[in-house]
């Protein structure tokens, strides 16, 4: 992934790495990206600040960057107004790589089809309104009764279906493949307005809990 330029203009922040038991904390000095911005989603209500993006497989935050601006260096840009900083956990895996993580987190094939949760289905009437959600997690002995019109004397009913711990974890890791991008025609003006946010921003610095110490 490349390293931006920008970053430059990027506050450092004292980060406090430990404390002995005098009190003494040792610090290493890391760039403020914590202290992110994201564009209000009120400033433009006529015009479209964002795009809704589907992550390919395997697609990186740099290679999304290229596409949307022709530069890989607005990665972060992508990364900050989708509230991301922990890239390693909360950008999606490829499909190899969730499945490793599958085996690995459930010990295996065995754990990885055991079940996680059981959930509803979607129940409707014959006029096509929905009477039951689907997706609601439910214990494995729940029994939805309904009847499928008003004039109907016959009760039916819905059991709940199983979602096995790979079903549960492949959900969690697409659901992290519909990110925004920033439109284009702002991209400038954010870049902009980050460098004078972190000028006008104090330098900061980190505490270690005293009560980590001992």
């Amino acid at each position: 992934m490349a390293t931006p330029k920008f970053f430059k203009d990027v506050n450092n922040i004292q980060y406090a790495m430990s404390a002995n038991h005098s009190g003494v904390t040792d610090y290493v000095q890391i760039k403020d990206y914590f202290r992110q911005m994201v564009v209000r989603r009120d400033v433009f209500a006529e015009d479209t600040i964002y795009e809704n993006y589907y992550i390919n497989n395997g697609e990186r935050p740099d290679q999304i960057s290229y596409k949307a601006y022709g530069d890989e260096q607005f990665y972060w840009v992508i990364l900050q107004i989708n509230g991301i900083t922990d890239y390693y956990n909360e950008w999606p895996l490829s499909y190899s790589e969730c499945e490793d993580y599958i085996l690995k987190k459930y010990g295996g094939e065995k754990g990885a089809g055991e079940i996680h949760h059981y959930e509803t289905v979607q129940v409707k009437n014959t006029e096509g309104s929905e009477l039951l959600p689907a997706g609601l997690v439910v214990p494995q002995e729940f029994i939805y009764y309904y009847y499928p019109d008003d004039s109907s004397n016959v009760q039916l009913s819905s059991l709940p279906v199983e979602v096995t711990n790979r079903e549960h974890e492949k959900r969690v890791n697409e659901a992290k493949e519909q990110i925004q991008t920033l439109n284009q025609r702002y991209l400038h003006d954010y870049v902009r307005e980050y460098k004078n946010y972190n000028k006008l921003s104090p330098s900061q610095k980190s505490e270690v809990d005293i009560s980590e110490i001992f």
